[in-house]
């Protein structure tokens, strides 16, 4: 991983083409801004971002099955015509 800065790039935008992955970096705040990912890493990359993806979307259902569940003990107060 090599690491870049925004002048970097905009003074050599033909470093992307060097196939490394690019940790750029703001060289003011010393933060870190992102990565660039070469097209040849993007099998292994679609792979991790579908995992991502799917423990995501888990989460979410099992928040949404907890709210249902808590929900449910509703149903005999509203069948009982209250």
């Amino acid at each position: 991983m090599i690491k870049v800065s925004i002048s970097q790039i905009q003074k050599k935008p033909s470093i992307f083409k060097n196939e490394e992955i690019l940790d750029i970096v703001d060289k003011r705040d010393n933060k870190e801004i992102g990565i660039f990912i070469p097209k040849k890493y993007e099998k292994y990359f679609n792979l991790i971002l579908e995992k991502i993806e799917k423990e995501e979307k888990l989460k979410i259902l099992k928040k949404i099955k907890e709210v249902d569940d808590d929900m449910s003990s509703w149903d005999e107060v509203v069948g009982d015509g209250v």
